[in-house]
């Protein structure tokens, strides 16, 4: 992770990840809800500085590559992940081979 960029974007990407990975809608889950109680109680305003602000961004930086690699990785997982076992005839084709035939129609 180079850079971590603005807090808001890290918070939208955190959200964009968490519609992925949702089913159901993403805002009545307990995950939203911490997401967004936890950057607002660490914004920053006029009244207090936060010291705890670049922690809590940079640790939200890390869940948000979390997130995404996991998410990168099942569909990489979904794609090129074998299917059992193949057949020698099917394992040819896909290769561009055919197999040759046996004598008397055995193959």
């Amino acid at each position: 992770m180079a850079a971590l960029g603005s807090p808001l974007q890290t918070f939208r990407g955190l959200l964009r990840e968490l519609r992925h990975a949702s089913g159901r809608p993403y805002r009545d889950t307990p995950a939203y809800r911490h997401i967004v109680a936890t950057f607002r109680a660490h914004r920053v305003t006029s009244e207090k500085l936060c010291r705890a602000q670049q922690e809590l961004h940079f640790q939200a930086a890390t869940y948000l590559c979390l997130l995404r690699s996991v998410r990168e990785h099942a569909a990489l997982h979904r794609e090129y992940h074998g299917k059992g076992e193949r057949s020698p005839e099917e394992v040819a084709g896909l290769v561009g081979f055919r197999l040759p035939q046996q004598p008397g129609g055995k193959g």
